[in-house]
């Protein structure tokens, strides 16, 4: 394998790529990153077995081939070069990059050992890139601890000209809704949350309208593909939960209210709430939006907000953290809070913003 490249095509795909390889592996070739060479276009590869990133970039090419060197000692000489061009030459199971007086080599491992990347079996599903970068609004919502694998995906479904992104950790719930063409494919997948964030972060760095999103052929595997960048993963297997049936649907009350106003309230809520459970008290009244909370050991406070504030007058019991959550994530200067009663959930939603709500569960007070 031999070709040439510029170091400042070559560094921005090596360090995206290598972000998705095996950390302190047990199999030393998913330390490394997979450099091919075919037909003028250098393909850089990496995974760690559950998510795996495939680049590809022009070359000047004078013969093909392939071969993995570790990652770390890749990136950090490439990155240490100046903007010059580089050529790359691989005999054997060793890499040689040459630049101006520079000479290095790198020992490699066999391209053959390199697991396979799986692809997409068909044609997918397409979103705009603006539609898909939306998700990220919700992935907070979502589960970390792994005791419950499939709250830690988020439920990513497209039916009857609409896209659902829908995450949950039991305790509450964040959902973007979008609107696609009719005629797109049904497509039902759940998917991991570091994936979605990896893809989040790819997409920013490719100059992208559409993103595609496919399943590979054994169907255990999602394939999204951005521009000249492809990223497969696994996905979560398991029922994720009825969200719909979660949503109340009789509101009772209401409460708009300035997104900045309401934060602040929370965060000093948040200093009294400490050590018991975080708890907030909300109290609606006409007009405003009374939060109190309190500790033994620290204090109380009782702090309240003007607002549009309709419906029935209500005292209901939160978590700090959970609320602070839902609001920080709200695209919009204001927004609009809605109780079905005082230990129902309780939705947020940013106000001129369609198709985003937060769903939080009150805390039932002794």
């Amino acid at each position: 394998m031999k070709f040439t490249v510029l170091q400042q095509d070559l560094l921005p795909s090596l360090q995206a790529a290598a972000r998705s390889v095996g950390v302190r592996s047990t199999l030393p070739v998913l330390d490394n990153i997979l450099l091919s060479v075919e037909s003028k276009k250098l393909k850089i590869a990496a995974t760690n077995l559950e998510v795996g990133v495939i680049k590809y970039i022009n070359v000047e090419e004078e013969s093909p081939g392939e071969i993995t060197v570790p990652a770390k000692t890749l990136v950090e000489l490439v990155s240490g070069l100046g903007p010059d061009k580089l050529s790359i030459v691989a005999e054997g199971e060793v890499l040689t990059v040459e630049s101006g007086k520079l000479k290095a080599s790198i020992n490699g491992i066999s391209a053959g050992e390199f697991p396979v990347i799986p692809l997409s079996s068909g044609s997918g599903v397409d979103f705009p890139k603006a539609a898909f970068l939306t998700s990220s609004q919700i992935l907070f919502a979502s589960a970390v601890d792994e005791g419950r694998p499939v709250l830690t995906g988020i439920f990513t479904e497209v039916n009857d000209g609409k896209l659902d992104f829908v995450a949950t950790d039991g305790f509450r719930l964040a959902h973007r809704r979008l609107e696609v063409p009719k005629d797109q494919a049904q497509f039902r997948s759940l998917i991991p949350r570091r994936t979605f964030e990896e893809v989040l972060r790819l997409m920013s760095e490719e100059d992208v309208d559409q993103v595609n999103i496919a399943t590979s052929q054994n169907q255990n595997q999602i394939v999204f593909t951005l521009g000249n960048t492809i990223v497969s993963s696994r996905l979560i297997e398991g029922q994720f939960p009825a969200w719909g049936k979660i949503i109340p649907q009789k509101i009772v009350a209401r409460a708009m209210v300035e997104k900045d106003e309401l934060l602040k309230a929370i965060k000093l809520a948040a200093i009294f709430a400490k050590n018991e459970a975080n708890i907030v008290v909300l109290t609606t009244k006409k007009g405003l939006l009374k939060l109190e909370s309190h500790t033994k050991e620290v204090g109380s406070q009782e702090n309240e907000i003007e607002g549009e504030i309709e419906g029935e007058e209500l005292k209901i019991a939160f978590n700090t953290k959970f609320l602070l959550d839902a609001v920080s994530n709200s695209p919009a200067t204001k927004v609009m809070m809605e109780f079905s009663g005082p230990l129902s959930a309780a939705i947020i939603k940013p106000v001129g913003v369609e198709g985003l709500e937060y769903i939080v569960m009150p805390v039932r007070l002794s």
